[in-house]
């Protein structure tokens, strides 16, 4: 087995702990940026070098070999070492220049965040702002991201957590769908009415309203479902029917009017998360500093959206 080789090029072990941690080369492709095809060549060439088989296919699974799980522990050992070396090169960065990669979910990654930082972006024009819209938490300590927009309090060691508002989910639909279906005066309205769901990331993949809500759920019809939250808004605005979605998200749609506005279906806390490593990086500070102040200036329209 010629292991020199691939020890010896890291980008390598990099892809093979993709595919291990995804368990598909099309989900490992899109998280490392490359093409499906592109990457099951790079892992042939390894598979090849190491004169090893890796991963076998198992229903619509990647596993790993006993080969495979022979190299997984010094591959994750690498890894963080890797990640420890880019952190302590960005420790002693001081310059207000460089990326910065923010991960933050579609409600507020892909209609607020850039329109809140065009402020900070001209005061500190070096600084390019890199920003991943991902339901799924990225990894900060292995650098998937240095700074995290994240609903509820994260758990993984190592990082720097602030708590910096509530966040209030309530049911809306577009005026359009309100006028030609009639207003929702109570609760047991509901049943007379379609509904957009949210296809939750759990593990049994089910199809939920939300995530926890005070409104008894099954009720009336569902008409679409969505894994994104972008699509569940579009599908809102056009008048599918009602949905949950924050008071901030849906304030920016004029279209869109709450329904049983007594009812707060659901509230999260929105934490700004960096690896506590970080926390000396300048430019990453500037941009968490800035991220924080805009939310903080905005506290009323992520609570109730005024």
């Amino acid at each position: 087995m010629n292991t020199k080789d691939a020890i010896n090029n890291w980008s390598d072990i990099a892809l093979f702990l993709a595919i291990a941690r995804s368990g598909n080369l099309s989900a490992a492709a899109e998280q490392v940026g490359m093409s499906q095809p592109t990457l099951g060549r790079r892992l042939q060439a390894l598979e090849q070098r190491l004169d090893a088989t890796l991963f076998v296919r198992g229903g619509r699974r990647l596993q790993l070999t006993d080969a495979g799980n022979a190299i997984l522990e010094s591959a994750e050992r690498m890894s963080r070492e890797m990640s420890a070396i880019e952190r302590a090169v960005d420790v002693h960065a001081r310059g207000l220049s460089g990326d910065v990669t923010i991960t933050a979910t579609e409600g507020i990654g892909t209609d607020w965040l850039a329109p809140e930082l065009v402020e900070f972006h001209r005061q500190y024009p070096d600084i390019v702002l890199n920003i991943k819209v991902e339901n799924r938490p990225l990894d900060l300590v292995h650098r998937e991201a240095d700074i995290a927009l994240r609903l509820g309090r994260p758990t993984q060691p190592d990082l720097i957590a602030r708590r910096l508002v509530d966040v209030t989910f309530g049911l809306y639909g577009s005026r359009q769908y309100l006028e030609s279906r009639g207003s929702v005066e109570c609760i047991e309205d509901l049943d007379n009415h379609d509904f957009i769901s949210l296809i939750l990331p759990d593990d049994t993949g089910h199809v939920a309203f939300s995530e926890t809500s005070v409104i008894p759920v099954p009720f009336g019809r569902t008409v679409l479902s969505s894994n994104s939250p972008a699509a569940q808004m579009s599908a809102a605005r056009a008048g599918y029917g009602l949905t949950v979605v924050s008071c901030r998200w849906a304030s920016m749609h004029k279209e869109m009017v709450r329904v049983l506005p007594e009812v707060d279906v659901h509230r999260a806390e929105l934490w700004l998360v960096t690896h506590e490593e970080l926390k000396h990086s300048a430019r990453i500070r500037a941009v968490s500093d800035a991220i924080a102040e805009r939310v903080l200036a905005r506290k009323l329209m992520f609570d109730t959206g005024t």
